[in-house]
C-alpha cells in the first residue's frame, strides 16, 4: 500500500502494546513473543495506519478538517 509517510519500526510497534493489551492478544491467541505473530499483528497495524492516513487525507481533500 503506498503511503506518504513511513512505517513505522516494528519495534516502536511492539513498545507501544502494553502488558495488559499483550495479556488480551495471548488470550486470542495472538503471543507477541512469537516471530509469527510479531509479524501478523504488525502488518495488521500497519495496515490500519494506512486506513487512517488515507481517510485523513480524503477528509482534507474534501475540507472536512
Amino acid at each position: 500500500m503506498p503511503s506518504d509517510r513511513r512505517d513505522r519500526p516494528a519495534a516502536e510497534i511492539l513498545r507501544s502494546v502494553s502488558p495488559r493489551d499483550r495479556a488480551v492478544l495471548l488470550g486470542f491467541g495472538l503471543d507477541l513473543d512469537d516471530p509469527r505473530d510479531v509479524a501478523l499483528f504488525v502488518s495488521g497495524v500497519r495496515a490500519a495506519d494506512y486506513a487512517i492516513a488515507a481517510q485523513e487525507r480524503w477528509e482534507r481533500e474534501k475540507g472536512l478538517r
